[in-house]
């Protein structure tokens, strides 16, 4: 039997951030719903991998890649928070490296208590195509409730 979750049951609130115009407007449904729920928001960027092959003929170390993932992730959460505003709740940020949906399933764990809110399509539609729907992937492996936002 599966498990009942009330509005004010979740803990956190979770958006996924990469810079995008729907990510922005995520990070704006998501900050009214962490507010109406008394839960902190987290920022969640996923620098998206490459694979050692592109690494590795572009010269890049991996402390060189988790540079890249920092900066990215500073300016993802920066532009939020710019948007943003004052915030009137906890904000946690959380940077992560690898395939965007799977990082994305994994930060969400088994946890029911933790909403996901994300973006239709992000910085690149080329790169949805070529890699498909993050948030249709995340949408059917997650146990966690996902709000999509167009």
């Amino acid at each position: 039997m599966q498990e009942v979750i009330l509005m004010k049951d979740f803990e956190e609130v979770v958006v996924a951030v990469d810079g995008s115009d729907a990510s922005i407007r995520a990070a704006r449904v998501a900050l009214r719903l962490a507010r109406d729920l008394d839960a902190p928001l987290v920022l969640l960027h996923v620098f998206p991998m490459m694979s050692d092959d592109i690494a590795g003929a572009l010269g890049l170390s991996e402390e060189e890649l988790l540079e890249i993932r920092d900066r990215s992730a500073r300016q993802a959460f920066s532009d939020v928070r710019k948007e943003l505003g004052e915030a009137e709740v906890e904000i946690r940020e959380e940077a992560r490296i690898g395939d965007v949906g799977e990082e994305i399933i994994d930060y969400l764990g088994d946890a029911p208590d933790r909403m996901l809110v994300m973006g239709r399509r992000g910085q690149n539609a080329m790169s949805a195509l070529l890699l498909g729907s993050v948030s249709d992937k995340v949408i059917r492996h997650s146990r966690s409730p996902v709000t999509v936002v167009g």
